[in-house]
C-alpha cells in the first residue's frame, strides 16, 4: 500500500469536480411518477456515488420510507412536482451523514413552512374583523434551493484546497519511519486527519439538531 499523493490529488480534484447536486434547471416543469424520478436522480447525482457503475442513487423503497417517516411530503396522485425532488435531492446528501431522525429534525422545519404546495398561503392564528389573515411564506423551496446551491458551489474549492493541505501534511509525516512503512502510514495519517475532522462537524452538527429540538419543545 503506498502513499502515491499525486494521484491521491488527483482522484480528489476528480471528486470535486463530480460532487454536484440537481439544478433546479434540470427539474421538468411537469410532475413525474415514481420511476421518471429515480432516472431523474440517477442521472445527475450518479456520479457522487462510491461506486458510480453499481450504487443506486435511491430506490422507490427508500422514497417510500421517507414519506412513512414525515421526512418527505407524500405524493400528489402518484406524482412528484418541483418540490418532492428538491427535497429528495436535500434529503440525498444529509442521508450520508445523518440518521432518518435527525434528517427530520433538520428538513421538517424548512418542509412544513415552504414546501408544496409552496404558494399556498398559510392560515395565520389570528383573525382580524372575523376575516381569517392570510400569510405568504417569504420564500418558496426552490427559492431556498437555489441560495444553498449557489453556497455549496463556492464552498467547494475551499474543501478541496482544505483537502489538498492535510494531504500535504501526511506527505510529511513519519520521516523517519522505515521506507516499506513510510507509505502506509503517511495514507493512515491522512485517513486519521480527514475521520477526526468529519467526526467534529457531525458532533457539531448533531449539537445543532439538539438544540433546535429543545427549542421547538420549550
Amino acid at each position: 500500500m503506498t502513499f502515491q499523493a499525486d494521484r491521491i490529488r488527483k482522484e480528489l480534484k476528480h471528486i470535486c469536480r463530480n460532487f454536484k447536486s440537481v439544478r433546479v434547471e434540470d427539474i421538468p416543469a411537469l410532475e413525474l411518477y415514481m420511476d421518471q424520478v429515480t432516472g431523474l436522480l440517477e442521472k445527475h447525482l450518479r456520479g457522487t456515488t462510491r461506486h458510480p457503475e453499481t450504487d443506486k442513487v435511491m430506490t422507490k423503497t427508500m422514497i417510500n420510507n421517507y414519506v412513512k417517516n414525515k421526512v418527505m411530503i407524500p405524493p400528489v396522485r402518484k406524482k412528484y412536482s418541483l418540490d418532492h425532488i428538491l427535497l429528495l435531492a436535500m434529503i440525498y446528501h444529509f442521508k450520508n451523514v445523518l440518521s432518518i431522525g435527525d434528517i427530520q429534525k433538520a428538513l421538517g422545519p424548512v418542509m412544513e413552512r415552504y414546501a408544496l404546495p409552496a404558494l399556498k398561503t398559510d392560515k395565520a392564528a389570528k383573525k382580524k374583523g372575523g376575516q381569517t389573515e392570510e400569510k405568504t411564506p417569504a420564500y418558496r423551496l426552490e427559492d431556498i434551493y437555489r441560495e444553498l446551491f449557489d453556497m455549496a458551489d463556492g464552498r467547494i474549492p475551499h474543501y478541496e484546497q482544505d483537502c489538498l493541505r492535510q494531504i500535504e501534511e501526511a506527505e510529511k509525516s513519519f520521516a523517519d519511519a522505515p521506507a516499506q512503512e513510510r507509505d502506509m502510514l503517511r495514507r493512515f495519517a491522512l485517513i486519521s486527519q480527514l475521520s477526526a475532522e468529519i467526526s467534529l462537524k457531525k458532533m457539531f452538527l448533531e449539537r445543532l439538531l439538539d438544540e433546535a429540538d429543545m427549542t421547538k419543545q420549550q
